[in-house]
């Protein structure tokens, strides 16, 4: 949270002194904790229309905008810096919603015939049950991305999310508690790889997040830019033999959604090396992304920079803040 409303530098100043950090700490909880106080009291369709109007208009004027902006700029060059602050605006909005939606998961994701959660299946749900293997499923931040975990899960896979950890322990732990509603087990990234490895043995599926930037990575194009890419999910799907499926979380209207299922990606031809099997599957899971959030850029919530600093789109400027008035 302090990544949005204060400068990396005012950061560091002010997490110079441990007290003035947990202070830091405990306003941002509460100031998190009483929104989705206020949020819990509304419908979930409610509650994300309000927080889509919020983030629609705090959003711009937050620190992460200047990312979010320059990602959105590579991924669509031929944007005009109109087009652009409307998509900054459009995806914060997303984003406002996505936040407004937590204390409402447990709802969302029910089970009892609420119908919020559209599911279509287009790879072969039986024989893969019938194989008796766990499954590696990826997506990507699109729509309510929570809500692909509580569909795997939902869908009769034991399921293991990977999530990332806020810097901020209390939010951390709010998080957590509003997480648990969708129905997976969950592993914090850092150091996740033997935990994972552990779950895949055991018959567990697992799920994934893979449109960030990782730093151990390999250079994969995304909208024909080399990005640094995890490909620990096409390793693990070699070493265990076991399908790599993307999934696509859309909304549809309000808080509701419909999560998609797709095909296995393919492992590429015989002749090619181990290595050359998982740029082809990372490649594939690249391209697939590309297309989702083509078709529905505001749902794409990209705020942390995703492709190397030096980086150029042709065409509309980089970085254009909304003014602060």
């Amino acid at each position: 949270m302090a990544k949005l409303f204060l400068g990396r530098h005012a950061r560091r100043r002010v997490d110079r002194s441990p007290v003035l950090r947990r202070l830091r700490w405990a306003s941002e909880a509460a100031l998190l904790a009483a929104f989705w106080g206020l949020s819990a009291r509304l419908s979930p369709d409610h509650a994300s229309a309000a927080g889509e109007r919020l983030l629609r208009w705090l959003g711009p004027r937050l620190q992460n905008t200047r990312h979010l902006r320059r990602n959105l700029a590579l991924a669509f060059p031929g944007r005009s810096d109109a087009q652009l602050d409307e998509l900054v605006r459009e995806v914060w909005a997303q984003m406002g919603a996505v936040l407004a939606e937590y204390p409402h998961l447990g709802a969302i994701c029910a089970q009892d015939g609420s119908n919020r959660i559209e599911t279509v299946v287009r790879f072969d749900r039986e024989r893969l049950r019938r194989s008796h293997k766990p499954a590696i499923f990826v997506t990507a931040h699109l729509a309510n991305w929570e809500i692909a975990a509580a569909a795997g899960a939902g869908g009769g896979f034991p399921l293991t999310a990977v999530y990332t950890p806020i810097e901020n322990p209390w939010i951390d732990r709010l998080l957590y508690r509003h997480r648990q509603a969708l129905g997976c087990k969950l592993i914090a990234r850092q150091d996740a790889l033997r935990p994972l490895m552990r779950e895949l043995a055991a018959g567990r599926s697992i799920g994934l997040l893979v449109d960030q930037r990782v730093d151990s990575g390999e250079p994969v194009p995304f909208f024909g830019i080399d990005k640094l890419t995890t490909v620990v999910p096409a390793r693990l799907a070699l070493r265990f033999d076991c399908d790599l499926i993307p999934v696509r979380v859309e909304r549809l209207q309000g808080a509701r959604f419909r999560v998609t299922g797709y095909e296995p990606v393919s492992r590429g031809g015989a002749d090619l090396s181990e290595h050359e099997q998982v740029l082809e599957m990372t490649r594939q899971v690249n391209a697939l992304l590309e297309s989702w959030i083509t078709d529905a850029p505001t749902q794409w919530f990209c705020s942390n920079r995703r492709w190397p600093k030096q980086a150029q789109p042709s065409g509309a400027a980089l970085v254009r803040p909304s003014p602060a008035h």
